[in-house]
């Protein structure tokens, strides 16, 4: 084997069937495979408070990238990849935890990860989020929104969801997929439903469902678009909270074709008419119309 005499002790020693010493490829690589997936989930089992945080955030409907985001935002003493929060919901001793349940795909399963090729995805004149005005970011105005999607369980049909960051104002709409054309529409029909000086600026994730940005400018020639960085979706909380409340009136297996626009919009009016503390107790509506009249 030409190896050095102490190096082949050692992978004995550490590999070998523990009963005659007699070494085995395939009981080596389930060995090493066993230490490797100890240490995946090390950092949770080492840190008790960490991982009451990411259970407690998984419960609350945040993403692992999200969670990640928040323990980084927040300055925590322990931090935590989303990719090892992943590995550790998808690990086979773990799995009676059923944390699966709270992400957003609700699979015991998770599919193999197939890595992207750089440059595939393209968005056109792309503004970060750090490039976007200090006043956008600490809620001086109205008029500054976040978009997203909400998607559900087994179909293509999506909720594209807008948020307005100081009156916490939502818009819904029923698409009937995760296109860049259709989120364009969304974006359109939630322009068109409140005052022009209601509609400055939008942000999106780095998601394709924003490749058309520019287009928005054909309808609204002042808007400034910006994109969160990649798993990042924590940069834009507002719109993400509101998701959170939209679950409330529709899980992940909510059939999407049997409710009407109709349905989706006396959902949007309830969350709407919802007195918010963070407003003091007035609701999205109020504050809006307070602003508008």
């Amino acid at each position: 084997m030409r190896r050095d005499h102490s190096v082949l002790v050692r992978e004995l020693n550490r590999n070998g069937d523990g009963i005659r010493k007699k070494y085995r490829a395939d009981t080596a690589q389930k060995l090493f495979e066993k230490r490797t997936h100890k240490q995946h989930k090390g950092k949770l089992d080492k840190y008790p408070e960490l991982k009451e945080y990411v259970v407690e955030g998984l419960k609350k409907e945040w993403s692992p990238d999200v969670i990640a985001g928040k323990l980084k935002q927040e300055k925590r003493e322990h931090t935590i990849s989303h990719e090892s929060i992943y590995n550790y919901i998808y690990n086979k001793d773990d799995k009676y935890e059923k944390l699966y349940q709270y992400l957003r795909q609700a699979k015991p399963k998770r599919h193999k990860l197939y890595s992207r090729k750089k440059g595939k995805l393209r968005i056109p004149d792309r503004i970060s989020i750090h490039t976007r005005p200090e006043y956008i970011n600490e809620r001086t105005r109205y008029g500054d929104w976040e978009s997203d999607s909400v998607i559900f369980s087994k179909q293509k049909t999506i909720l594209s969801v807008q948020s307005e960051r100081k009156s916490k104002l939502i818009r819904m709409h029923k698409l009937k997929n995760k296109t860049a054309e259709e989120t364009k529409n969304a974006l359109i029909q939630t322009a068109e439903s409140v005052p022009r000086e209601l509609f400055k600026t939008i942000t999106f994730d780095n998601g394709s469902e924003g490749a058309k940005h520019l287009e928005l400018k054909d309808y609204v020639p002042d808007i400034e678009t910006y994109f969160c960085d990649p798993f990042s979706s924590w940069q834009k909380g507002g719109v993400e909270n509101a998701n959170k409340l939209i679950r409330h009136y529709l899980p992940r297996k909510t059939d999407l074709s049997k409710l009407t626009n109709q349905d989706i919009y006396e959902i949007q009016e309830k969350i709407n008419n919802r007195p918010r503390k963070c407003l003091n107790y007035l609701s999205p509506n109020e504050v809006i119309n307070q602003v508008v009249h």
